[in-house]
């Protein structure tokens, strides 16, 4: 007791001569009260809403794994989760995508509720809060468009993260689909259309927000959802996709005109680019493992049934192995038995690409080179929505609204056909059943790789019928045997962890 007293009065006496004050904040780093009293805290605690998006379970290698859940791809090693979803053998228990999609979701909606709850005081111009504002509130959507898109109705939570929130239970569909929307049009209202400057590159814009609000009503409207067939549901998303394209030239998008150069690191941010997440071998940005995955794991092979898939240049089907008269997009996204792969002859599945004799060339570096010393680090940035899809949205959507697809469907169809180097669809040649059919085997190969076939199919509630069936190598060879349970695999478990922490949260069925 002595001793205490001795030390409080030497406290005291410090203080009184030194003056001195009992603030433990610390001040060499960032806390949760000072990281908005400086621009370079503001700064970053924006970049760290944008950050989420490259953790695991997001958009870092994922995209690149999406297709193995499909008739697309093969996953041979269950990288991160998606064979078990290929096969329909994911439960709650499951790890890799389906627990880690969930975890950074609410993290990054954590970080963004946080900085919209902070910025009113934060330290940065009135005119930067305001865009921070906007691209806040489209990471804050993107983050609960993500959860909607996998598990159905999850928690909806926006203010400060508080320990309540670990008990709550989940909210409808249609209210989280409500709440994204006003982010997005309040994004809409704060954003411009184009960067201020280079340094700008890669942030949120005006035809980011009104891109994703196209994208989330396209899937409100399909048969997954719009079980009633509500045809408004379908004019508003060709409505909100058509505001994009109207609005087309201010924002400067148009089709790159090269598909293969589209996706390499030179073109970046082009003209095609409405959205991407960034990486960088240098910048202060995280890398990403597409060479590495693509070409040297290999294990987002694709499948014969996607090749098959392919028409020749002259937009008629192909026979087997016609590798040399298929759509330009064919030999720009996939390296074939005949090609040149890595420097060497790709002859055979045993040789080279051991898996299902191709490998993907999209998203990868490489042409018919060599390897390069220092491909394990990528640096090719991710297009989350690029306006290849706004178009085809369009052409999705307004085919369902009208009874017979009009020029306007047609020639949004046929600019991506037209910049592919294959024929054009003749005007008035198709019946709206036709067109559908059309617009669905357009998405497949215009998308292949990029991770939005296992989103479309479920959402044109097709899985059932293309993921219950066995899968091939180039030669016929059956790889596996897949399995969808329509009861059930169209949405993903709630994870079993999050259900032992919150007890008000309920399983979706059959799991």
């Amino acid at each position: 007791m002595k001793q205490t007293i001795k030390i409080l009065t030497l406290v005291l006496a410090t203080c009184a001569t030194a003056s001195c004050s009992l603030d433990t904040t610390p001040s060499d780093r960032y806390t949760v009260d000072t990281f908005w009293q400086s621009k370079e805290g503001t700064e970053a605690a924006m970049t760290g809403c944008y950050n989420v998006l490259t953790h695991s379970g997001m958009l870092n290698l994922d995209p690149l794994l999406e297709d193995t859940a499909t008739p697309n791809e093969y996953n041979y090693n269950n990288a991160n989760g998606w064979n078990e979803i290929a096969l329909g053998t994911q439960t709650a228990n499951s790890s890799g995508v389906i627990k880690n999609r969930w975890n950074a979701c609410y993290e990054g909606i954590g970080r963004c509720n946080t900085h919209l709850d902070r910025l009113p005081g934060a330290v940065s111009t009135d005119e930067r809060k305001v865009q921070m504002e906007g691209e806040t509130r489209f990471l804050r959507a993107l983050y609960y468009y993500m959860l909607i898109t996998y598990y159905n109705g999850v928690p909806l939570i926006l203010d400060l993260p508080q320990m309540s929130h670990g008990s709550l239970p989940r909210n409808s569909r249609e209210e989280v689909v409500d709440a994204i929307i006003k982010d997005l049009d309040r994004a809409a209202e704060c954003l411009d259309w184009k960067w201020a400057s280079k340094s700008d590159a890669g942030r949120a814009t005006k035809g980011a927000a009104m891109a994703l609000k196209a994208r989330l009503l396209l899937f409100e409207a399909s048969p997954l959802v719009n079980m009633t067939g509500d045809v408004s549901k379908w004019k508003q998303a060709a409505d909100a996709a058509k505001d994009v394209m109207d609005n087309a030239a201010n924002a400067g998008y148009n089709l790159f005109s090269d598909y293969r150069k589209l996706f390499l690191p030179a073109n970046e941010h082009n003209c095609e680019c409405i959205f991407d997440v960034e990486y960088s071998k240098t910048k202060n940005t995280p890398s990403n493992s597409y060479n590495t995955y693509c070409i040297q794991y290999r294990n987002n092979a694709p499948l014969l049934d996607l090749v098959n898939s392919y028409e020749t240049s002259d937009g008629k089907p192909h026979g087997k192995k016609e590798y040399a008269k298929l759509d330009p997009r064919f030999k720009a996204t996939i390296f074939y038995p005949g090609s040149t792969f890595l420097g060497k002859a790709n002859s055979t599945a045993g040789q080279i690409c051991q898996f299902t004799g191709f490998a993907f060339k999209k998203l990868t570096i490489y042409d018919s080179q060599a390897r390069d010393k220092d491909d394990a680090i990528g640096e090719t940035n991710y297009m989350f929505i690029r306006y290849a899809d706004v178009l085809l949205m369009y052409a999705e959507a307004q085919n369902e609204v009208e009874s017979t697809p009009s020029d306007d469907v047609y020639d949004a169809l046929n600019a991506v056909r037209k910049r592919a180097g294959i024929p054009e669809i003749n005007k008035g040649s198709l019946s709206k059943d036709e067109m559908r059919e059309v617009i669905r085997h357009e998405r497949r190969i215009e998308f292949a790789g990029e991770g939005l076939y296992y989103n479309d199919i479920r959402r044109w509630k097709t899985a059932e019928e293309v993921m219950n069936d066995e899968i091939c190598d180039y030669n016929g060879t059956a790889l596996a045997i897949r399995s969808f349970d329509p009861d059930r695999d169209y949405w993903w478990p709630i994870p079993s962890d999050q259900l032992l922490l919150n007890k008000n949260l309920k399983q979706n069925p059959n799991y």
